[in-house]
């Protein structure tokens, strides 16, 4: 209950929307050890967990992906 959930940080839960196509989706932030895609957590070293890093909810984020330059809006943090 002492951790800060208005920020997205480290172990942080994320649902957030594609401004494109309106898909929601929701990460986990991990460790690169721990990540795994198919169970929704990605590493801090992931170039969409580097863009949410510190972001509050309703801020909207510019991603480079390798798939090219994507947005997604912030719905909701929790930890």
């Amino acid at each position: 209950s002492q951790l800060d959930d208005s920020k997205v940080l480290v172990l942080s839960t994320v649902k957030i929307k594609n401004q494109l196509n309106g898909m929601e989706m929701n990460y986990t932030l991990v460790a690169e050890s721990e990540a795994d895609l198919a169970s929704g957590k990605i590493s801090v070293n992931s170039p969409i967990a580097k863009a949410l890093l510190a972001k509050a909810v309703g801020d909207v984020v510019d991603v480079m992906t390798p798939a090219g330059a994507m947005q997604f809006k912030i719905l909701e943090i929790t930890l």
